[in-house]
């Protein structure tokens, strides 16, 4: 099978194309509501995590493509924020101290996939609007130091 168009080869400027695609899944989480019902508005929970993990990641991927020298520290698994966050942090993005005082609130959930799959055991949250400012924070200090 040929790969298509949007499957080939890796993009020149994958850093920023990450960082839009975080803030395109913020955009639409930011004109939902937070609850629905009893219920918080879990596609809006998933979108907002997503979207962060992405920014973190835009800023991983810059690191890597010049070539800077990796963290001492093996790079931690996907969806975990915290992890990803202050590896982002040992590659040189300037340290929040909002980001790590309220990353840890929304970085469990995502990486059990809380907002994406009913689950057994039953954990606390937040309205995800709280985190807005962190969001807000995070994506100015990565496209800061990604550029373009």
């Amino acid at each position: 099978m040929k790969p298509t168009i949007f499957r080939a080869m890796p993009h020149p400027f994958e850093p920023q194309r990450l960082l839009a695609r975080g803030r395109q899944f913020r955009a639409v989480a930011m004109g939902l509501v937070d609850m629905q019902g009893p219920e918080p508005n879990w596609p809006k929970y998933f979108l907002v995590t997503h979207a962060i993990e992405l920014a973190i990641k835009a800023y991983i991927t810059s690191r890597e493509d010049v070539g800077a020298p990796a963290p001492a520290v093996k790079r931690p698994a996907n969806h975990d924020l915290v992890g990803l966050y202050d590896y982002a942090v040992l590659y040189g993005l300037k340290r929040s101290p909002l980001v790590t005082k309220d990353l840890p609130h929304i970085s469990e959930l995502h990486q059990i996939h809380y907002a994406r799959y009913p689950q057994a055991n039953v954990k606390p949250v937040a309205m995800i609007s709280q985190y807005d400012d962190l969001a807000d924070e995070l994506f100015a200090d990565v496209q800061k130091a990604i550029g373009g």
